[in-house]
């Protein structure tokens, strides 16, 4: 009985990680809702705060900036925000914890800015 039941919990236990694990693998790059605004989404699990930073906001990734993106944890253990971004062709990257920049690993959109720098593209229709 007690072999019955870890097997269980067992099979339970690799499933709903393996549901987790398919749910992140398919978070898609920035897109524009029908309400026009972006839909930014990271999948950062130990990072503390996320920024969305790019020629759309001056850079900014202060949470005392006016024009900061800042990414809120979903019930997913998600990062997302939502943010209206005029059309246009932006470069951006995230910011982790205030000084970690990374590219946006779901997006394969890439840029190099012509200093040996690699940024993401965003385009907004």
């Amino acid at each position: 009985m007690v072999k019955s039941c870890f097997k269980f919990l067992t099979v339970i236990l690799l499933f709903s990680s393996c549901a987790l694990r398919w749910v992140k693998e398919r978070i898609p790059p920035p897109s524009q809702r029908a309400d026009g605004k972006v839909l930014f989404l990271l999948d950062a699990p130990s990072a503390k705060s996320v920024f969305a930073a790019g020629e759309f906001n001056g850079w900014e990734y202060q949470p005392s900036g006016q024009r900061s993106i800042a990414l809120k944890k979903n019930k997913n253990d998600v990062w997302e925000a939502a943010a209206i971004i005029p059309s246009g062709r932006y470069t951006y990257k995230y910011v982790l914890d205030s000084y970690t920049w990374i590219l946006d690993p779901h997006n394969p959109l890439t840029v190099d800015d012509g200093t040996g720098n690699v940024n993401s593209l965003l385009i907004v229709k």
